[in-house]
């Protein structure tokens, strides 16, 4: 019986895993993929001095990737492309595929297999190690993380090591044991790493799977894993409302998931009063990663003091986008794919016939009279969709660094990749305007140092006024 199941599992992992492509085919491939469907693309092609980079920089990434025989570690090289095109919201995903482990014999049989057998394990006495990561800091990277409770492990430094982690499994489960290296983690900024997670322990079709991420506030968002047990929980609320001085009011606002909004209205809603109490307001949208734009949606009757310019958005039309908007299945889609259809191919063309340009709110506030909005290069996306409209307002002055740059490119697409193993997400429209801040961020109109109170400049500038 056990040989069957063995045979089964080989067979299985043929199917899945046998598949081969190198590294140059893929990333010729993402190339042609980018250079005829992505909008970031035509503002480049169009730039002689940067067309003539990006063609230079192509040419080494072909030639690397022709001599990659690690098929896991192409995601660099295809990684690598994509910055080139200087577009936040396009990325190579993972197109991560599970062999069968639906019975107990299954799981013996890629247990016991070579490929699950390469990879290292550590003997370490769990009743050291666990309270020693339980009482590091929150803000400390090494700690016990979860997804929830089936995968834990603890990040550790390694010995002899100033910039080097792994992450050791601590609680075993049908596929893991206790020692298991899960991951390997090479910090290249302050909370910039460079992660190599042993996927192919968990069954999938790549043995470790390598991204560049930041992790902060506990999280390897990427990966789905938070932060646990630690010895000193961060108890901060990603909103805060306070009062400075007599006349100043402090707003901090340092995420807009979605998961927030019905949060972050109710917070509104509570702190309004105060708001319209005083002649200043403080803004704080430091290192706010952006979300969803309803989240913002109620401050702007406190800043309004004229008619707000929409950006207009434009969709590339190509034959690939047609048949993504056409995979979407979505009814507000149909109106645009016939008019993508009648378009001629390779142009730009607006997304939609009926938007609006001006967005008007009849009832804006009297107060605050001033606002200082603060930002830097952490404040992205739905964030920077505030500040587009903040800047427009005759109260506000902008305080910080340039924003994230995630702002020009949007509606993003999935296409796989022959070979199976990665898969293309491409933005299909551009902005008229904000597109001119993707990458290099919106500049504020005071620029100040990282290492300055910004808070107390922001009050200074009420004191001249």
């Amino acid at each position: 019986m056990r040989t069957l199941f063995t045979l089964g599992f080989a067979l299985m992992a043929f199917s899945v895993f046998g598949q081969d492509c190198d590294c140059k085919s893929q990333l010729s491939y993402v190339i042609k993929y980018y250079e005829e469907n992505n909008p970031a693309f035509q503002k480049l092609e169009n730039d002689a001095e940067e067309a003539k980079k990006y063609n230079s920089e192509k040419a080494k990434l072909l030639e690397k990737a022709r001599l990659e025989k690690d098929d896991d570690a192409c995601i660099i090289h295809l990684d690598r492309y994509v910055s080139l095109l200087k577009d936040h919201h396009s990325d190579i995903g993972f197109q991560l595929k599970r062999i069968d482990l639906s019975s107990p014999e299954l799981i013996a049989a890629f247990k016991t297999s070579e490929r699950y057998r390469q990879f290292p394990k550590k003997n370490i006495d769990t009743l050291q190690l666990i309270p020693y990561l339980k009482a590091k800091e929150f803000a400390n990277i090494e700690g016990i993380y979860s997804d929830g409770g089936k995968i834990v492990f603890g990040i550790v430094k390694k010995k002899k090591s100033k910039n080097t982690y792994e992450g050791i499994v601590l609680k075993s489960n049908k596929l893991l044991d206790v020692g298991h290296i899960l991951m390997e983690l090479t910090q290249k900024d302050k909370n910039l790493f460079d992660v190599s997670y042993n996927v192919g322990l968990l069954g999938f079709n790549f043995n470790r799977v390598l991204k560049s991420m930041k992790i902060e506030n506990g999280q390897l968002a990427s990966f789905g894993f938070s932060k646990v047990q630690t010895g000193s929980e961060s108890s901060d609320k990603p909103y805060e409302f306070k009062a400075l001085t007599d006349s100043v009011n402090y707003l901090r606002l340092s995420d807009f998931d979605a998961r927030l909004t019905d949060k972050l209205d109710a917070f509104y809603n509570e702190i309004d009063q105060a708001i319209q109490s005083k002649p200043y307001l403080i803004v704080d949208l430091r290192n706010n990663g952006g979300g969803s734009e309803r989240s913002y949606l109620n401050l702007l009757p406190y800043a309004y003091t004229r008619p707000l310019k929409i950006d207009p958005s434009s969709v590339w039309v190509s034959p690939e986008n047609i048949k993504r908007y056409e995979e979407t299945s979505e009814e507000s889609n149909k109106e645009l794919i016939d008019r993508m259809k009648k378009a001629t191919p390779f142009t730009f063309i607006p997304q939609s016939e009926k938007g609006q340009d001006t967005y008007t709110i009849e009832n804006p506030t009297a107060y605050p009279k001033k606002i200082v909005l603060l930002f830097n290069k952490g404040t992205a996306s739905a964030a920077e969709g505030l500040i587009t409209y903040f800047q427009q307002s005759d109260k506000v002055i902008t305080v910080g660094e340039n924003s994230g740059g995630y702002i020009g490119y949007g509606n993003v697409m999935t296409a796989e990749i022959p070979c199976g193993k990665f898969k293309i997400r491409s933005t299909t429209t551009r902005y008229e305007e904000k597109s001119k801040y993707e990458f290099v961020g919106i500049p504020p109109m005071h620029k100040i140092a990282k290492e300055k109170d910004w808070v107390k400049y922001a009050l200074s500038l009420f004191a001249a006024k």
